[in-house]
C-alpha cells in the first residue's frame, strides 16, 4: 500500500490529498523511520510523536504530520495482509482521517489536520473500526482492555451496535487470542447518568447506557460540546449561545444555564462480546 492509494481509497479531500502527496514525493521517510515503526509499541506512541514533530519542524496545517501518519497507515496494510484481516475493516479504520478533517473543517471553517495526538493508534494497529464502533487494545502492564469508541458519523442504533459488538468479538478472538479475557470499557460522556433525566428510555443513548455497568461518573469534561454542539466549539462556556433544536441540545442547555456539568463516566460491559 503506499500513501497515494490510501487517499484514494479513503476519499480524503482533493485540498489536502494534493498537499500531502506534493510533500510526500520530495520527502525522505527513511528519516522518520523509526518513528513509524515505534507507533507499533502501545506504549512508545505518544514520545515517537513528539520525536517527529521535532524532526518535522514548522508544520503549516499539519500537512508532514498527516503525510507520516498516512504513509505509517500504509505500511500497517502489510500487517492486516499477514493477519488476514480483510480489507474492509482496514480501510473502514484508516477512513478516520477524512472524517476527523470533516469535523475539524465544520468547528472552523478550515481544511486542515488536528488529530495526530490520536491517529498514532491507527496507524500503530491499535484501533480497528469494526461496523459502527471503534475497538482500541489499551495495554498497561501486563493486561489489555478493549476500549469503545463511537466515531461521530457511527449509526448509533440498538441493531447496529448489536452486530459491532458481535463482530468485534469475533474478530478479537481470531487475530488477537491474547485479548481472550479483557474488559471492554468505555469512557464518554454518553455515559454521564445525569443523561437518563434529558432523555427517553427509549433513546439510542439510553439504550447504550444500558450495556455498561458504571464504575466512575467522572468529572466535568467539556468534550461533549464539540459532538452535541459542535459549531459552539470554539466557546464552550457560551451555553447562552447554544441551539435548541432536538430534544437532546434543548435539555442539556437548559442542565448547563442552571449550573449543572457533564460528566466522562466510566463504564464496563456488562456482556463481553
Amino acid at each position: 500500500m503506499d500513501i497515494k492509494t490510501l487517499c484514494n481509497q479513503v476519499d480524503l479531500q482533493a485540498e489536502i490529498k494534493n498537499k500531502v502527496l506534493a510533500f510526500a514525493e520530495h520527502f525522505d521517510f527513511t528519516l522518520i523511520e523509526k518513528q513509524l515503526n515505534s507507533f507499533l509499541i502501545y506504549e512508545n506512541m505518544e514520545k515517537s510523536r513528539k520525536e517527529l514533530q521535532t524532526i518535522l519542524g514548522t508544520d503549516h496545517d499539519r500537512i508532514k504530520m498527516l503525510a507520516c501518519m498516512l504513509k505509517a497507515s500504509a505500511d500497517a496494510w502489510e500487517i492486516y495482509q499477514e493477519k488476514g484481516i480483510c480489507d474492509e475493516i482496514y480501510f473502514s479504520t484508516m477512513k478516520c482521517y477524512t472524517r476527523f478533517i470533516d469535523e475539524t473543517y465544520q468547528r472552523t471553517g478550515r481544511l486542515y489536520f488536528d488529530r495526530d495526538w490520536w491517529t498514532t493508534r491507527q496507524a500503530g494497529c491499535h484501533l480497528f473500526r469494526i461496523g459502527t464502533l471503534e475497538y482500541e487494545m489499551n495495554r498497561h502492564g501486563n493486561e489489555t482492555d478493549i476500549e469503545l469508541h463511537i466515531p461521530s458519523d457511527a449509526d448509533f442504533s440498538p441493531s447496529a451496535v448489536d452486530r459491532s459488538l458481535k463482530n468485534a468479538g469475533t474478530f478479537f478472538r481470531k487475530y488477537y487470542p491474547e485479548t481472550g479475557h479483557a474488559k471492554y470499557c468505555c469512557h464518554s460522556w454518553l455515559l454521564d447518568s445525569q443523561l437518563r433525566k434529558m432523555l427517553t428510555a427509549e433513546s439510542n443513548i439510553i439504550r447504550f447506557q444500558n450495556r455498561f455497568t458504571i464504575y466512575d461518573a467522572g468529572e466535568a469534561d467539556p468534550e461533549f460540546v464539540e459532538w452535541v454542539f459542535p459549531k459552539n466549539a470554539a466557546d464552550q462556556t457560551d451555553y447562552a449561545a447554544f441551539p435548541e433544536d432536538t430534544s437532546l441540545r434543548r435539555n442539556m442547555k437548559k442542565h448547563l444555564l442552571s449550573g449543572g456539568i457533564i460528566r466522562s463516566s466510566c463504564g464496563m460491559l456488562k456482556t463481553a462480546p
